[in-house]
């Protein structure tokens, strides 16, 4: 008989059986509806063990990278252990290593904890107390950094960035969970371009998708598309550029909206522009506010890119 976790509960699994019943079986509350895997209501995601392919079948190459799976198909053939598709993961103490100006408000947080698996691009929750969590995505790496790196801007009356101006110091405790998100590099041809496009700290996860990219050998052309209200917002310009000029298959665009700004423009214009002629074969990565990444997507969208090609991360005030 196959085993079958949920979360820490073993679940009985009889031959034959699908993990939807076996679920409903043992008396868990699983969503279902079509029963067909058609629907994807009854979403789950495996974190040991391997989906067999027929339960990822309509998935997007990164939830299927992420473990997720439809339990009203899926006959397991090896140990499984699932999760709902929103768990979060246990909360783990981590440490303050580095809190560092990016702009005039802009603020790179580094944070140590114990391991912790993610792809660049996703995001966790950062925990100061119970009651001011927050969401930030990771730029850093964890084949590279031994730390969590996040891009944070800071509001005049926000409860967490006063935290981090006045009170976070290096050593200072806090918890994080996750990793979520599907804006990762995962599942895209080294073949095909790409195109990273953001603004403010939306880089953040894009400049973690960019450097896994690179790392796995990415040999597609690389756009990374940068905007901000004014040039002051434009962060890790300098060393972007230099990327850019030491990668063959690596473009830097910067554009703020002051029209007096050494780069002057609309981003999301000048991508749109940009990639008309490419929208086919690109992969598209779009991060930052609401009213950006929703305009993009439907723009680019109607002028011929596949949904499918898109991933988003999508910045939502606390």
């Amino acid at each position: 008989m196959t085993r079958l976790t949920y979360k820490d509960r073993p679940v009985e699994l009889s031959p034959g059986e699908t993990v939807l019943e076996a679920l409903e079986r043992a008396g868990v509350d699983a969503p279902s509806s079509c029963r067909a895997g058609n629907c994807q209501t009854c979403l789950h995601r495996a974190i040991e063990g391997a989906p067999p392919p027929e339960s990822q079948s309509g998935l997007t190459a990164a939830q299927k990278a992420l473990g997720f799976f439809l339990p009203c198909v899926c006959r397991p053939t090896e140990p499984l252990t699932i999760v709902p598709p929103d768990d979060a993961g246990a909360r783990l103490e981590a440490t303050v290593r580095a809190i560092e100006p990016l702009s005039h408000d802009v603020v790179r947080l580094r944070i140590e904890t114990t391991p912790f698996p993610y792809r660049p691009g996703q995001f966790i929750e950062l925990i100061a107390e119970e009651d001011l969590r927050r969401h930030y995505s990771l730029a850093s790496h964890p084949e590279e950094d031994p730390f969590l790196e996040m891009h944070i801007r800071l509001h005049p009356n926000g409860r967490m960035s006063r935290r981090l101006m006045v009170e976070m110091k290096p050593g200072h405790r806090l918890h994080v969970a996750g990793p979520r998100g599907t804006c990762f590099y995962e599942g895209v041809d080294q073949e095909q371009p790409l195109a990273l496009i953001g603004a403010g700290t939306g880089l953040a996860p894009l400049y973690g998708v960019l450097r896994d990219a690179l790392r796995q050998g990415h040999r597609g052309e690389i756009r990374l598309y940068h905007g901000a209200r004014d040039s002051k917002g434009l962060y890790l310009t300098e060393e972007l550029q230099a990327l850019a000029q030491t990668r063959d298959n690596v473009r830097y665009i910067a554009a703020a909206l002051d029209p007096n700004a050494p780069f002057g423009g609309d981003i999301s214009a000048l991508a749109l522009a940009e990639e008309k002629p490419r929208l086919t074969q690109t992969a598209y990565f779009l991060c930052g506010g609401e009213n950006l990444v929703r305009r993009l997507k439907r723009d680019l969208f109607m002028a011929g890119a596949s949904m499918k090609a898109i991933r988003s991360d999508v910045f939502s005030p606390a």
